[in-house]
């Protein structure tokens, strides 16, 4: 006599139960993170579950993706289960060392483009708390002639940079270097770019889980008002770009005046902010001078 197999080992089953199971819990987007999971955790992908909703699940794939949902329902975000996460239409590795990279970072690499039109310019390009390397890897994946070097505080976060730009292919013109800010570099750069550290101190305690639990605090926190990162690097900023150079810096959605103001007391004639695709300011971009 055949045994049949419960539904929750069924594809179709399975995904519309993990969808109610995150849904109770307030998960925003409870049918993505379902459909991610089973795209991780089995062979299947969204084609399968409307072609093939009685394909079968092994209690290898249950058990994990059991545990995976377990772990969401609790708060941690699937970058943070898988340790990895796609920005600029790459593959990166994070952790607990590093700042989980937002879509809203990849605003900084399409002004860059933009500014920079000739990708084959052998730029030279500086980021300042590289954290992944994320920001980084994907400029020098655009500009196949540039050099870049990537600073950060941990040397857990400089060891995962080291190795998203070798799994990225651009280890050769990447250099990885542990250090606070602009200390101990002694040339100029091209394009200087960095998503500091920008939420007051006073406001992390309010962040949700997903953050609060998991972003490491030395990449959230700017000091008392957020500015401090601003404050202390946009007075240097001039003896370390070209002539020509730009910065770029992410900001927080309500730094718009703050950070334009300290951009024009360090003596930036050119200062623009730019919008993500929210409509809230996240990155101002300055110069040495009239272009």
């Amino acid at each position: 006599m055949s045994v049949s197999t419960p539904s929750n080992y069924l594809l179709k089953p399975l995904y519309h139960d993990m969808i109610a199971r995150l849904k109770g819990a307030d998960i925003e987007m409870p049918d993505l993170d379902a459909r991610f999971i089973i795209e991780e955790r089995t062979p299947y992908d969204w084609s399968d579950i409307i072609a093939r909703p009685d394909s079968p699940i092994t209690q290898i794939q249950h058990d994990k993706i059991t545990s995976d949902i377990g772990q969401r329902i609790a708060g941690k975000p699937l970058s943070r289960i898988y340790g990895c996460r796609e920005f600029w239409g790459l593959d990166f590795l994070i952790s607990e060392d590093t700042l989980d990279p937002r879509p809203d970072s990849e605003l900084i690499i399409d002004l860059a483009l933009k500014h920079f039109p000739d990708q084959d310019r052998p730029l030279e390009i500086l980021d300042l708390g590289t954290g992944s390397g994320c920001i980084l890897t994907s400029l020098l994946s655009e500009f196949k002639n540039a050099r870049g070097w990537g600073i950060d505080l941990s040397v857990g976060a400089v060891k995962c940079a080291k190795e998203n730009a070798q799994k990225n292919h651009v280890a050769a013109r990447s250099h990885f270097l542990c250090g606070s800010w602009l200390n101990g570099i002694n040339k100029k750069f091209d394009l200087i770019v960095s998503n500091p550290p920008y939420i007051s101190n006073q406001v992390i305690p309010t962040l949700s889980e997903e953050v609060r639990n998991h972003d490491p605090i030395l990449a959230l926190d700017g000091g008392d008002d957020g500015l401090e990162p601003y404050k202390e690097l946009f007075p240097q900023l001039k003896n370390f770009l070209n002539p020509d150079g730009i910065a770029l810096f992410e900001i927080g959605y309500d730094q718009e005046k703050d950070v334009m103001r300290l951009a024009e007391k360090a003596g930036f004639v050119q200062r623009t902010v730019h919008f993500d695709l929210a409509g809230n300011p996240r990155v101002v971009d300055i110069s040495c001078g009239d272009k």
